[in-house]
């Protein structure tokens, strides 16, 4: 249902500073499994994990890099900030994290 989920989209863009590292991970997830690309919510979610990314926990590094390579979103500096996290806490992961 495309109203709900630009509904949704635009709810979580005005409270996206509230979100912690599960709920950026979770809704970029959820978008990208129902291939819906929302740029904006994109560039939202984005901008609230970079600054959050030490909170991010090995599940939710591998989450977040899935939703945006399966939309196909090259977030450079997004991409970064995920790489730089993984490799801090690389020891961490497990197989499911890494495939």
């Amino acid at each position: 249902d495309m109203p709900l989920m630009d509904a949704i989209a635009s709810a979580s863009r005005r409270i996206s500073a509230e979100f912690e590292q599960q709920n950026l991970a979770n809704t970029a997830w959820a978008y990208a499994r129902l291939e819906k690309n929302d740029l904006p919510l994109l560039d939202a979610i984005s901008g609230e994990a970079i600054a959050k990314m030490e909170d991010f926990h090995p599940q939710g590094l591998a989450n977040l890099a899935w939703a945006y390579a399966k939309l196909g979103e090259h977030d450079i500096p997004l991409l970064a900030a995920i790489s730089a996290e993984a490799l801090k806490k690389i020891e961490f992961f497990n197989p499911q994290n890494i495939v």
